[in-house]
């Protein structure tokens, strides 16, 4: 059995199926023809065995590039062959929170993504993106080769092969596995070694190239003045267009608001562009629309968008289209010619889709204009000056204007009332763009990478707490309030642990925060947690402050010290903290485990039946508690006896006074369906709507959607 770090959400009595097939349906159906195995442990074992390095296909079932590559590449039979040939192949859908482990150690964040692993685990080649046959196969190919492979390339680099030719091979390798800081390293390492005008010549086009970010990036203007040399080497084509990209790119954020457009030359801009790029360019069209929304010319902007939109790229189009709502900030009159806007729009997407949601939800933000979040539009030091008069915090929503979850969470989430209500309340509200204007220096002063990226600092600018990726309502609120009390905000607990306070609430805090705001791994977390552990003598150990610690830090590894040592000390802890506060940390610890095997349990499993052993001999199944009859019920579906399954429930589980835990358990039945015999469930829904008017008025949505599920 794996050690699962199964991020179950017992706080909302949550239960996730099992996915059976794709959330694609028959679309991602793909004849997939490698013999994957689904075990990274017996991966390894077999490379060891077969002498053959492990191709790990690092799935996710969302992942529409996952789903390309099955059809295009994956279901060769000759390519299938070569892997099959020379690789052990594994495929784990990583999505599954089960895997998060794996997604930590291997630092898997994009798809499609591809490893190639030693017989011990180590990486020795990576692959993020996906490509067509044969340039998929060559790169593949590249991790056979100890010398070419990424880790041979690496130990190469590190032992000072400085050669240009081995730098500019190097470099398409870390290119190739999304290594984008140690890439850019070495390729200001390679562009300091050669001659200036070697970086025209067509090989070094794509290094070049990959030093700019767009028109204001410090070596554009060499570009610029060598554009003919360029253009005799790669063609004018491919030059012309990647000029052209280059300012559009420092185009794009000025169609999302009018912020800094003093600050843009753009006269000057036109000037080049007429300079440099054919009449038919797409950039002009950015050029227009940046224009009439810098200079408020907002009928314009609106009329630019309905003649040329086209024009731009589709995410653009789209980020653009849901921003004209804060036109409405500048000219509430216009209500009426953005809701047409909007409503045309819409007329041409088709329903059901989530981008037409998001229209809809710009619709609604427009009709509804002046509620959700208020954020300021002003710079910095003025934001850092109004917080200091009303005696708030600020918060600071760090974007980009290409982030898909940026433009979720100002669509979708800020627009709320019930959102809006909160932060107005404690906090001054900015929005800034990390790529433009002050922004950039924000962006270093905060070390933020990764968007967005939520702050909450103090009217001085100091951070006092962070977190980061699209939240829904209710948990962005309950991030947001660790801010309000120094006892869980990232900036006072970091404070009190480097003064050295190592009291288990603080140090629960503090690692908690590293993890969710530092960018530590969650396995790093842990091996933290147990250092800590480790230095506590037996009655710290036995401290209240504990309960959280080893809810956050012993989850994932049932086995472990951590776990064990709570397991076997439970009844002294349910004497110091009370039943329902031991029940819950029993459960973190042990239910996403015991889960993860439903509904086919294997008590052969030995390392199933090691833990089942544990939770019975600690006395948990005698006493009655939660986690004792997760126990019975597993033990009962081993065997497939499901009227003795029901027979725990109505006789054990019904009568448990714990709603918390009932509820859960009750909610296994929904992992249980697809393997009940029919004579079996009328009885278990006819339990299940028992439990429903025994429950308290809360929980009635959650046994509803269960019974909607057991229909």
């Amino acid at each position: 059995m794996k050690k699962v770090l199964l991020a179950i959400v017992l706080a909302c009595g949550i239960i996730f199926n099992g996915i059976a097939q794709s959330v694609y349906g028959d679309a991602a159906v793909a004849d997939v023809k490698v013999k994957y195995l689904n075990s990274l442990p017996e991966a390894l074992e077999a490379s060891a065995k077969e002498n053959k390095p492990v191709f790990f296909n690092c799935f996710a079932d969302w992942a529409v590039p996952c789903h390309a590559m099955n059809k295009l590449v994956f279901s060769d039979a000759d390519f299938a062959k070569w892997l099959n040939d020379n690789f052990v192949c594994l495929c784990l859908d990583v999505s599954n929170p089960a895997y998060r482990d794996v997604v930590s150690k291997y630092r898997i964040r994009f798809f499609a993504h591809f490893l190639i692993l030693d017989s011990k685990g180590n990486v020795l080649h990576r692959i993020v993106g996906g490509s067509k046959l044969p340039e998929f196969k060559e790169l593949v190919a590249r991790g056979l080769d100890p010398d070419r492979c990424l880790a041979g390339m690496d130990k190469r680099y590190e032992a000072g092969d400085k050669e240009p030719e081995f730098l500019r091979d190097y470099i398409g390798v870390l290119r190739t596995a999304d290594l984008q800081d140690k890439r850019d390293l070495v390729t200001k390492e390679y562009v300091s070694i050669v001659d200036s005008m070697d970086l025209t010549k067509r090989e070094n086009w794509s290094i070049f190239t990959s030093l700019l970010s767009d028109a204001s990036s410090e070596r554009f203007p060499f570009l610029l003045r060598h554009y003919d040399a360029f253009v005799k080497e790669s063609g004018y084509d491919i030059v012309e267009q990647f000029v052209g990209n280059m300012y559009i790119r420092e185009l794009i954020p000025y169609l999302f608001d009018n912020k800094g457009y003093g600050e843009l030359d753009i006269k000057t801009k036109g000037q080049e562009m007429n300079c440099y790029l054919a009449d038919t360019n797409d950039a002009f069209t950015y050029l227009a629309l940046a224009k009439a929304r810098g200079e408020k010319r907002y009928l314009d902007f609106i009329k630019i968008l309905k003649e040329d939109g086209d024009k731009i790229q589709w995410q653009v189009r789209e980020g653009v289209d849901l921003s004209v709502v804060k036109i409405l900030d500048d000219e509430p009159e216009l209500k009426p010619e953005i809701e047409e806007y909007l409503n045309e729009r819409m007329s041409l997407l088709k329903e059901g889709t989530s981008i037409l949601g998001e229209y809809k939800n710009a619709l609604k933000q427009a009709e509804n204009a002046g509620g959700g979040v208020k954020f300021e539009d002003c710079g910095f030091a003025e934001i850092l000056a109004k917080a200091k008069k009303e005696n708030k915090l600020v918060f600071m929503d760090c974007y980009t204007v290409w982030c898909g979850p940026c433009k979720m969470l100002s669509s979708q989430v800020f627009p709320l009332k019930t959102v809006g209500d909160f932060f107005n309340a404690h906090f001054v509200n900015i929005k800034m763009d990390m790529e433009r204007g002050e922004g950039k220096n924000l962006a270093k002063r905060y070390n933020v990478k990764v968007f967005p990226t939520l702050l909450i600092l103090d009217a001085e600018g100091n951070l006092q707490h962070r977190f980061t990726g699209l939240r829904a309502p209710q948990i962005l609120i309950a991030e947001a309030k660790r801010a309000l009390s120094d006892s869980t905000a990232y900036g006072p607990v970091k404070a009190k642990y480097e003064a050295g306070d190592r009291t288990p609430v603080v140090v629960t805090e503090y690692l908690k925060n590293l993890v969710s705001v530092d960018g530590m791994t969650e396995e790093e977390g842990r091996a933290k947690a147990k250092e800590y552990f480790d230095s506590l003598s037996e009655d710290r150990k036995m401290d209240v402050g504990m309960l959280a610690f080893y809810s956050n830090f012993a989850v994932g590894d049932p086995k472990g010290e951590m776990a064990s040592y709570f397991l076997k000390h439970h009844k002294k802890y349910k004497e110091l903290a009370g039943k329902e506060r031991t029940e819950k940390v029993l459960l973190d610890i042990y239910f996403p485990v015991l889960l993860s095997v439903m509904p086919n349990p294997d008590l052969n499993d030995k390392d199933l039946a090691d833990v089942v052993e544990a939770i019975e001999a600690a006395g948990c199944v005698k006493e009655g508690s939660t986690l004792g009859y997760f126990v019975e019920i597993l033990k009962a579906v081993d065997k497939q006896a499901w009227t003795q399954v029901l027979k725990i429930y109505k006789g054990k589980v019904a009568q448990m006074d714990y709603e918390f835990g009932r509820r859960n358990l009750d909610l296994l039945w929904k992992r249980l369906w697809s393997e009940i015999p029919t004579s079996v469930k009328k009885e278990a829904r006819t339990y299940i709507i028992s439990e429903k008017e025994q429950a308290s008025i809360a929980s009635h949505g959650t046994y509803d959607a269960l019974l909607e599920f057991m229909k």
